[in-house]
């Protein structure tokens, strides 16, 4: 559970890291019964948090909006020119352009038609033609399996909507994906 915690956390997930750890280690002072049952009322309260699932093993907070359309990609006219957040655009990394989401935002991307996921990271802006709500970079689209038709029906979810089980069944996949975004 530890590790969870350390893991929302490292993604910058706001809502986990307001959740303080308790401490089980000695401590001096005692914890009093106020104290006991404001951290149970906070652990509760995540517990009763509604989810609702998305798809196959994907579950998301009930007040996250999940993006769902058609996703393109774009790459080698593109490749070391200047992205909208100033960093160079790279068709190897793990990366994406999106017209409404915040940049430096995660999302987990799952191509509906053969259900393979990406997590990547907003770096752009895009893409230009109506109808569709992402731009994949290269190396994402060819992950998803979409290069041979250039577009694929898509769900776009920011990684901190995603459930706690979500998170936990697609952890090593996150963690790599992530290791590509830079």
């Amino acid at each position: 559970m530890r590790l969870l915690f350390i893991l929302l956390t490292f993604l910058g997930l706001g809502w986990v890291s307001e959740v303080p750890l308790p401490d089980f280690g000695p401590s001096k002072k005692r914890k009093t019964l106020a104290e006991i049952r404001e951290f149970r009322e906070m652990v509760a309260d995540l517990l009763r948090e509604e989810f609702v699932e998305v798809a196959p093993d994907i579950k998301v907070r009930k007040d996250c909006r999940v993006e769902r359309g058609i996703a393109s990609w774009y790459g080698g006219r593109f490749h070391g020119r200047k992205t909208a957040n100033g960093e160079t655009y790279d068709l190897f990394k793990f990366t994406a352009a999106s017209r409404t989401l915040p940049l430096g935002t995660y999302v987990l991307v799952r191509n509906e038609e053969n259900g393979r996921v990406i997590t990547v990271r907003i770096n752009d802006r895009g893409p230009y033609i109506d109808g569709r709500i992402i731009d994949l970079s290269q190396a994402a689209a060819y992950k998803l399996g979409m290069m041979s038709d250039g577009i694929a029906m898509v769900q776009v979810i920011p990684l901190r909507c995603l459930a706690p089980e979500s998170l936990t069944k697609f952890y090593d996949e996150i963690i790599l994906d992530l290791a590509n975004t830079y």
